[in-house]
């Protein structure tokens, strides 16, 4: 076998997951093995990685049974013979599974699962691939609800982050209107990154901001992220009368430098499988409080590295934001704990170390076990 590696990628758009293998082929590529991307031509996933200087393999995935992709996946890892190749969606999941068993000698086929839409299907996970990957306990368990799906076959890999990035990110300038917003203003900053959908939780934000309003006169709300409930959330501000205290930022990009201007970063989801804001804002030192729910308390420890709240309780997200504010020492302690505990944990030396285990490879030219 080569040192290739297969990635495949249908998704047309670049997103936290398309990130996540782009910072996984660089570091392959660092370690002597070589990286390819198959990826539809045209796309933005395809733009954002040849301009990372990463090899791409353009294929249309039409379907999750297109056939000119599947002969043109067939014909490269013929040619290439790669050690590993890791799917993502449905369509590339798919496709890559039918090209590989065309083939004599196929490569380990991992797939990565970030979610899991409707039922579970037992045979994609016990004959589709020969490993799913999950980013928590969590979404592991969900899948197990499934008696039929076999545990053997899913793994439990955290992602990587780029801490160091990071850190780079967090001392740039805001957007001139995100920055004047904050210079007009004084009092406690909650931020928020996240699309803006129903179960991202800023109802229940909004809520509990209201239900404080005499104690907490001055608490200002960044939302940074864009969405169609978009409309909605603006209606609820002007019904609670937050307008002065609440800023609609749209995306903002590094989100690293808003999380670092806030005094606690607020995740109310109602469904997370991991949640990625609050694990990067504790990287960072700052302070989170967050909902009780999916794959997040599997980043947070209560009472030690931050505050957990029940999802879409307003008074116990009221009760948990007072404590927060009232002592933000204490706030403060917990986040350089969580700092320690999500840079040892979600390394992204120790992502790729996982990947590799899970699929029998140390170092490049060394055979699978």
């Amino acid at each position: 076998m080569s040192d290739y590696i297969l990635f495949t990628e249908s998704s047309p758009n670049v997103g936290g997951q398309e990130l996540q293998l782009m910072q996984q082929m660089a570091m392959l590529a660092e370690r002597g093995f070589r990286p390819m991307l198959a990826c539809r031509p045209g796309s933005r996933v395809e733009e954002v990685a040849l301009g990372k200087g990463l090899e791409v393999l353009p294929l249309r995935f039409r379907n999750s049974a297109h056939l000119p992709t599947i002969l043109r996946l067939r014909s490269w890892m013929a040619k290439h013979k790669p050690r590993l190749a890791i799917c993502h969606s449905g369509h590339d999941s798919n496709n890559l599974s039918i090209a590989a068993r065309l083939l004599r000698q196929r490569p380990f086929l991992l797939r990565s699962r970030t979610y899991q839409p409707g039922s579970p299907s037992a045979w994609s996970y016990n004959q589709l691939v020969d490993a799913t990957m999950l980013p928590s306990r969590y979404l592991k368990d969900c899948l197990l609800d499934n008696p039929e799906i076999h545990a053997e076959r899913l793994h439990v890999v955290y992602p990587g982050i780029d801490f160091a990035e990071l850190d780079e990110n967090m001392a740039k300038p805001l957007p001139t209107a995100v920055e004047a917003w904050l210079a007009a203003g004084e009092g406690p900053v909650l931020a928020h990154a996240a699309m803006l959908r129903g179960e991202k939780g800023h109802m229940t934000l909004l809520a509990a901001l209201h239900a404080l309003r005499e104690r907490w006169p001055n608490v200002r709300y960044v939302i940074a992220g864009e969405g169609g409930e978009r409309e909605r959330i603006v209606a609820e501000i002007e019904r609670l009368g937050l307008q002065s205290r609440v800023l609609l930022a749209g995306m903002v990009s590094p989100v690293a430098a808003v999380l670092a201007r806030a005094d606690l970063v607020v995740m109310p989801s109602s469904y997370e499988p991991l949640g990625m804001s609050q694990i990067e804002a504790l990287g960072l030192g700052v302070p989170v409080v967050v909902s009780r729910t999916g794959g997040i308390p599997e980043t947070v420890r209560d009472g030690e590295t931050g505050l957990l709240a029940a999802p879409g309780d307003i008074d116990a997200w009221a009760r948990v934001l007072d404590q927060a504010l009232s002592d933000p020492e204490r706030m403060r302690r917990m986040a350089q704990a969580g700092r320690a505990d999500v840079r040892a944990r979600f390394a992204p030396e120790h992502n790729l170390r996982s990947i590799l285990e899970l699929a029998g490879l140390a170092s490049p030219s060394q055979g699978q076990t």
